[in-house]
């Protein structure tokens, strides 16, 4: 079964190594302030961390090993009834000496770089992302409002402006812009993850785009059309009401052409004509036979220039 896209935008953070010590610190304390520590063995060791993604656990065995001064190892069981293993990372200490070590580092980190290693960190232990085919949305669940306020500052020091809401499950920080949730992405060096959701984005906009055409060419076509249709009905209304000589020469011809065809637009009419004629030319002239029919069916002059007499009608 293939990964969701939140799922395979955290293997590929799991591989994820910083450069900097301090910054692969932060992101150990970010695991385990936010993960589920806990007591394992009574005064013997601690469970650092409980996972059943294999990439997960090692990312946390390497940092725990690399900062924690004591044993590390990984453990992994299978969950009853299930064939997925559960990965267990487990210090040889006593969960009080890992709360100290933690307890010395509270807070959130101070370097921009640091703060990046930090939120990757969190986002692997409660943060989800949806695909970027669907709604934009992009979030990490805190159990209390004082680490969702840190957090929230973090984020904006990385201009990133995260929601806050509270929810059944704890604090929720999210994101729901698609240039916030890529900038976030980026930050926690999800590249992939980020050229997945750009690619996404850009065939979004050019499908939008073609749609926004077709739709526009659909309007023009349709008004085109009607108007052409109506002008030949009026076309048609003056030959059966005054016949072909009532009108001038000018506008004979082009009533021809526009009862032979009358899906045709202005500048198709136009060229129609010998001499061709341009679409304002074009345009005055249809006008013109359109008001003649509305003086005939006696609709009134309402709108008519002084000198619209039927008896010189001109082109």
């Amino acid at each position: 079964m293939p990964l969701s896209f939140s799922l395979q935008t955290k293997e590929e953070l799991a591989r994820v190594k910083a450069r900097h010590p301090c910054c692969r610190q932060a992101e150990l304390v970010a695991f385990l302030r936010l993960g589920n520590l806990d007591e394992g063995q009574p005064g013997e060791e601690t469970v650092l961390f409980t996972t059943p993604y294999p990439a997960l656990a090692r990312k946390v065995y390497s940092l725990a090993r690399e900062f924690l001064a004591c044993p590390v190892k990984v453990r992994n069981s299978r969950r009853q009834g299930k064939g997925r293993p559960v990965f267990r990372v487990v210090a040889r200490a006593r969960l009080k000496e890992i709360q100290d070590w933690l307890a010395g580092r509270a807070g959130v980190p101070e370097y921009p770089c640091c703060q990046a290693a930090y939120m990757r960190g969190a986002f692997l232990v409660t943060g989800s992302v949806n695909k970027p085919s669907g709604t934009h949305h992009l979030e990490l669940i805190f159990p209390d409002a004082a680490m969702a306020g840190q957090m929230q500052g973090l984020m904006q020091q990385q201009e990133l402006e995260p929601r806050l809401s509270r929810r059944q499950r704890g604090y929720v920080l999210y994101l729901k812009d698609s240039e916030q949730i890529i900038r976030a992405l980026s930050l926690m060096g999800a590249y992939s993850a980020v050229l997945a959701y750009e690619n996404v984005l850009i065939f979004k906009d050019m499908r939008n785009r073609v749609n926004r055409l077709v739709n526009c060419e659909t309007a023009n076509l349709t008004k085109t059309v009607e108007t052409g249709l109506r002008q030949a009905e009026n076309i048609r209304y003056l030959i059966a009401t005054v016949g072909w000589d009532y009108l001038p020469p000018a506008l004979r011809e082009i009533a021809a052409v526009r009862l032979q065809h009358p899906e045709a637009s202005l500048k198709e009419l136009g060229e129609m004509l010998h001499p061709p004629v341009g679409k304002s030319g074009v345009n005055h002239r249809l006008r013109r036979l359109e008001l003649i029919a509305r003086q005939v069916r006696g609709e009134g002059r309402e709108g008519y220039a002084p000198d619209d007499d039927l008896s010189h009608p001109r082109a």
